[in-house]
């Protein structure tokens, strides 16, 4: 019944609302109603604030504040450094090539790309074998198809939201690896 959808969806609104989630003209009668607008606007909201501002870069001084998406774009400029062909500069065009992808799952797993053999004209392809590659071997849900980024002007919030899922994955990695080291050393 609608009243049970209305009182359902409160409860998940007022829930946000005790996590400090920004809820601007969103009501439960709005997704009840299907309002597409609003609905997918609270889904990047939630997004932004469960999954993306949680991220911390560590810089040499530790004294830089940067905004979730900068810190972002700072550890994947910081990762695929040396990388050749590979300049990231936004969350558009910069993986439109597919190299960027590679080069993120290079540097935490060679063992998975052969990163040498990749080509920059071949971006199809390269998407597709990081697609497969992250969700076949790192457990990384496929969010993008190759055809989502290789177009003239990818959507910026797709690729954050998949480049998010690889920094939480790299950054549990890394703290596995530290404790290993620290239970080793005891």
């Amino acid at each position: 019944m609608r009243i049970h959808s209305l009182e359902n969806v409160d409860k998940a609104l007022q829930f946000l609302k005790e996590q400090r989630v920004h809820l601007e003209n969103v009501g439960s009668h709005d997704i009840v109603d299907g309002n597409h607008r609003l609905t997918l606007g609270l889904v990047w909201t939630i997004i932004l604030r469960f999954q993306i501002q949680v991220i911390k870069i560590e810089t040499e001084d530790n004294r830089e504040t940067r905004s979730a998406k900068d810190a972002l774009l700072l550890w994947c400029q910081m990762k695929t450094a040396g990388y050749p062909e590979v300049n990231i500069q936004n969350f558009t065009t910069s993986w439109r090539d597919g190299l960027a992808f590679n080069a993120l799952i290079h540097r935490h797993r060679p063992d998975l790309v052969d990163f040498s053999k990749l080509t920059k004209s071949n971006a199809n392809y390269n998407l597709q074998r990081a697609f497969r590659t992250a969700e076949q071997h790192l457990g990384l849900a496929r969010l993008l198809d190759p055809e989502d980024v290789n177009m003239e002007a990818p959507d910026e919030k797709s690729i954050i939201t998949y480049v998010v899922s690889f920094y939480h994955y790299f950054s549990k990695m890394k703290a596995l690896a530290v404790e290993g080291k620290r239970i080793g050393k005891v």
